[in-house]
C-alpha cells in the first residue's frame, strides 16, 4: 500500500528535523557573567567571610526586632531578595502587632556547603551552622507571649548573595535545615 503525499512529507520533514538537531532540546546552563569575580581566594576566606556577615545579620536583625526599632533601613544592609521583602513584611507586621524580642541569639559549628566561584553574585556561599535561639524572648507590651520553654538549638542552612557595589554578602535565604538540636 502506498501512503499519501502529504503523510509520507511529513514523515520525511519530521525524520529530517530529528537528525539535524533541530527538535527542542533541554535549556542551555546559565553563562557565566564576564562581569563577575570570584570575591574571595579561597573556600577559607569565604567561610570567615560568612560567619562575618551573619554575626552582623544577627545584629541588624536583633536590633530592628527591639521594642524602641521604628525603621525597617538597617535590614537591607545584611539581607536581600525576597528574604528582604520578607523580613520587610514581618517588620510592618511587628510593628502594627506590638511584638518585640528580648535576649541574644548566637551561632557556632560553620560549615561551608557551597562557595560558587563563578556564573553570578547570586547565592554565591551556602553553609549550615547551628542557632541558638534559646536566650530570645517575644513579648507585646509587658506580656511574654513567647516561647513557652526555650528553643533548641538548630541547624540552619544560610544562603549569601554578595552585592558588588558594598563588597559584601547579603542573607538571600535562611531556612531550618534540621530541627533536631546541634
Amino acid at each position: 500500500m502506498r501512503l499519501p503525499n502529504l503523510v509520507t512529507l511529513s514523515i520525511g520533514a519530521l525524520l529530517v528535523a530529528t537528525l539535524s538537531g533541530c527538535v527542542p532540546s533541554e535549556p542551555a546552563p546559565p553563562q557565566p557573567s564576564a562581569s563577575f569575580a570570584a570575591p574571595y581566594a579561597s573556600d577559607e576566606e569565604a567561610l570567615a567571610a560568612a560567619e562575618e556577615a551573619y554575626g552582623e545579620y544577627i545584629r541588624v536583625i536583633l536590633g530592628t526586632y527591639r521594642r524602641e526599632a521604628t525603621d525597617p533601613n538597617p535590614l537591607s544592609s545584611v539581607a536581600s531578595g525576597d528574604h528582604l521583602a520578607e523580613l520587610l513584611l514581618e517588620f510592618e507586621e511587628r510593628i502594627s502587632d506590638g511584638r518585640y524580642i528580648l535576649g541574644d541569639e548566637s551561632f557556632d559549628q560553620v560549615v561551608l556547603q557551597r562557595y560558587s566561584r563563578d556564573a553570578s553574585p547570586y547565592e554565591v556561599i551556602a553553609v549550615y551552622l547551628c542557632d541558638d535561639l534559646s536566650g530570645l524572648e517575644i513579648f507585646r507590651g509587658d506580656d511574654k507571649i513567647g516561647p513557652e520553654k526555650p528553643l533548641s538549638p538548630m541547624t540552619m542552612q544560610i544562603v549569601f548573595d554578595f552585592d558588588p557595589d558594598s563588597k559584601r554578602l547579603l542573607v538571600s535565604a535562611r531556612d531550618i535545615w534540621n530541627t533536631d538540636a546541634c
